[in-house]
């Protein structure tokens, strides 16, 4: 068996075991004989949707589709696409029946009526949560675990995917390895779709965990990439990590000063702080920038009622206020001081609205996708992954019936397999100290949140020193150093995409900001930006918004309720 490796063979294989790949699984099974998921991680882990709140957005049935996309056009100051994202709301009352009939109940008043939380200040989005907090995550999780027994998905863990295979026209499977004992996995599948949720640097958090592998696998298999100009940069308690200000600034939650003052009013009166993190980040650096750091976060205006209703009482929320006030540390009773972090990419693949990419059967779900310009909503995650999982893992059973299978060349895949196996118990740079290498690239305040054409360039640089002085010398001593050997050198990748797409962007919109460029730029940048491997060179073009093909014309943007200071000359 170890010289010949793991062999499978499957209808359909889900690469990534979290929401949106146990939604795929789960509604391909109703077409096809056999599916396979695989996760890097145990088996049922369930994905980061395990360790998130569990919140969702929907639409529900009263709603007017038109209503909810507008203020999606307007919070993502026209960079939508309306298509998309329209299919994501007009099936999100579906799945958020179905997360019900599962036995996931969220939370109603005494009334019978759904308690929400509004979103970044808007007129429609707005999240419905489970209580008690802290397990919600944890009990979609559950459920979908147990649906997907309950289908006969097949699920196979420890196991790091590292190459989807094809015949230079069409997916024939995947390949990879075990990460325990190092030995080959060969997969032999009619269709693959990858859930593999997006890349990022690992800051601490539950962020540990997403780290570039599916960016590599959908990079180097020809697929084209989208929005990686955009990047999650979060407000964060410096000591420990808390889940939940999505829901804790609508209920009267603050960011204050050294001089205690609700700094966000001035730079928003309308918003305040209720906006996307990406704007209230830019507010704290120009604020320690007057030098009125560090900045506090406080609840001591939210009512009682409110704070029992976000207290965690269970989940790893839970234990962590347990523990946070064992040591004397009230969240919710005292002001604490908080920082910005960057966390992850907002770019994915590009697919068509039923998930199928330029590769003739591989498909992309969830946050492997590309839906937002680097701006967030609590519960829209779940609302995404629940939705295009559905409807993809549905297109590719579809695929799958109506193809033929093909020949699997175990050869060429043992081949490919080879450049990372090679590293198996050589001496050399340990992958962890690549990916601080990027994670310290990304945290420069230049290249996080206040981007300028400088600060990207040098980023770039120093990008292009790793690989070409590092990469080459790396080690991997047993079978998990080889998984973070691939995680490194994925990391490298998307760092790559990431600067080069944010230094061709000279403008700001939704999530981008460039300091250099503070103003949007409708005439030249209502426009995606897209990426793609052709003969191992990186293609870049862009994609025109095809306004004429949507119902919602760009008539305000969100960016334009924030005033900030004039930029330093010196950028």
């Amino acid at each position: 068996m170890k010289e010949q490796g793991y062999q499978y063979t499957t209808d359909l294989l889900v690469i990534g075991c979290g929401f949106s790949g146990m939604w795929a699984a789960m509604r391909a099974r109703d077409f096809l004989g056999d599916v396979l998921v695989v996760d890097k991680g145990p088996r049922d882990w369930g994905g980061l949707g395990g360790l998130s709140g569990g919140d969702m957005i929907v639409k529900q049935p009263d709603m007017k589709l038109d209503d909810l996309l507008d203020d999606l056009v307007y919070y993502y100051d026209g960079l939508a696409d309306q298509k998309l994202l329209g299919q994501i709301l007009t099936q999100s009352y579906d799945r958020f029946m179905d997360f019900e009939n599962l036995g996931h109940k969220f939370v109603r008043n005494d009334k019978g009526e759904l308690c929400f939380i509004p979103q970044r200040a808007l007129d429609y989005m707005r999240y419905y949560y489970y209580h008690p907090y802290g397990m919600g995550g944890i009990e979609k999780a559950r459920l979908l675990k147990q649906e997907c027994e309950k289908r006969g998905v097949r699920r196979l863990g420890r196991t790091v995917i590292t190459d989807v295979i094809t015949d230079g026209e069409r997916v024939t499977g995947a390949v990879g390895f075990h990460s325990q004992s190092g030995v080959p996995v060969f997969i032999k599948a009619r269709a693959v779709l990858l859930a593999t949720n997006t890349g990022g640097w690992k800051p601490s958090y539950h962020q540990n965990t997403p780290a570039s592998e599916g960016v590599s696998i959908a990079w180097n298999a020809g697929c084209a990439m989208r929005n990686f100009e955009f990047w999650k940069v979060w407000n964060v308690p410096v000591d420990f990590a808390w889940e939940g200000q999505t829901g804790l600034l609508p209920k009267g939650a603050r960011f204050l000063n050294a001089k205690g003052e609700d700094f966000m009013k001035k730079y928003s009166p309308k918003f305040g702080a209720k906006a996307d993190p990406h704007y209230n980040t830019r507010g704290m650096v120009h604020e320690v920038r007057a030098g009125n750091g560090p900045i506090r976060f406080d609840c001591s205006q939210m009512k009682p009622e409110d704070v029992e209703t976000m207290r965690p009482r269970a989940g790893w929320m839970g234990l962590n206020d347990k523990k946070l006030r064992e040591l004397g540390i009230d969240f919710f009773g005292q002001e604490l001081e908080w920082m910005p972090q960057v966390r992850h990419t907002y770019g994915g693949i590009v697919a068509d609205l039923d998930g199928s990419t330029a590769i003739k059967g591989l498909y992309a779900a969830g946050l492997a996708r590309n839906p937002d310009p680097g701006v967030y909503m609590g519960g829209w995650a779940t609302c995404i992954t629940a939705t295009t999982g559905y409807s993809t893992g549905e297109a590719a059973a579809q695929f799958v019936q109506g193809h033929d299978a093909v020949a699997f060349d175990e050869a060429y895949a043992a081949s490919r397999l080879e450049a990372f196996t090679g590293y198996l118990g050589r001496d050399g740079i340990a992958p962890k100290d690549v990916i601080s290498d990027m994670r310290e690239v990304m945290s420069a305040p230049d290249i996080a949140l206040m981007k300028t054409g400088k600060g990207l360039s040098r980023g770039l640089d120093r990008v292009e020193e790793i690989r070409a002085e590092v990469l080459p010398h790396l080690g991997a001593r047993d079978p998990h150093e080889l998984a973070k050997l691939f995680e490194a050198t994925s990391t490298v990748l998307l760092t790559e995409l990431c600067l080069n797409a944010a230094l061709m962007r000279k403008e700001s919109r939704a999530g981008h900001y460039r300091e250099d460029y503070p103003e949007r730029d409708n005439e030249h940048w209502l426009k995606w930006i897209e990426q793609k491997q052709v003969d191992g060179k990186r293609e870049v073009h862009t994609v025109p918004v095809p306004l004429n093909d949507y119902p919602i014309k760009p008539y305000r943007y969100y960016m334009d309720n924030f005033s900030w200071p004039t930029p330093p000359k010196a950028v």
